[in-house]
């Protein structure tokens, strides 16, 4: 009798053994599968930017980024090389008053999702906010809404200001918050 207990242990810890195996297998079926879908969108974004020509970063293809970083000195050869695109500043209206690329147009980061009919979905959009962090955040709820090409100011406004690229500036800032919002709103 005392070799049959013991046999029975032995099927059962290896039976537990099995199952923890299944479980992991399973996780690991399921990381694949997402990692699959995520290299698919990859692909497809990609394949998207080539047909439509336009400008693929190097960096967000190494890094597998569903949107391509523009550097500051690039900014002005982007702009040549896509004929369909808009530079939007989503930085609150106080901000973009203080100092803005020429051309953009500013819709802060909590109202994007109000105004994303004022936005065409097959435009090239470079996104520009303070150090770029939002930016990114943008191009996320950008992407869920079927806007595939976007890019991102890499370091945002504090690395343009440092690169000493030219940059729209007021001769003087209103003092009065009333008269800065219009300007941000009206473009």
């Amino acid at each position: 009798m005392f070799g049959i207990a013991e046999f029975k242990k032995q099927v059962q810890q290896s039976l537990r053994q099995m199952e923890l195996q299944i479980t992991e297998l399973k996780k690991s079926e399921a990381d694949i599968r997402s990692q699959n879908a995520r290299l698919t969108q990859v692909v497809k974004n990609l394949g998207r930017k080539l047909v439509m020509r336009l400008p693929i970063s190097v960096e967000s293809l190494e890094k597998g980024l569903n949107y391509d970083l523009i550097f500051p000195d690039e900014i002005e050869t982007w702009r040549r090389a896509i004929s369909n695109s808009i530079i939007l500043d989503i930085r609150p209206a106080h901000e973009y008053a203080r100092g803005s690329i020429s051309g953009s147009v500013n819709i802060p980061l909590d109202q994007i999702s109000m105004k994303l009919d004022t936005i065409k979905r097959e435009q090239a959009i470079l996104l520009v906010c303070d150090n770029g962090i939002k930016s990114v955040s943008a191009t996320e709820l950008l992407h869920s809404k079927g806007y595939f090409f976007t890019y991102v100011l890499k370091g945002g406004m504090s690395l343009l200001k440092a690169d000493e690229t030219p940059i729209d500036r007021p001769e003087s800032m209103p003092l009065d918050r009333s008269e800065v919002l219009p300007r941000a709103v009206a473009q």
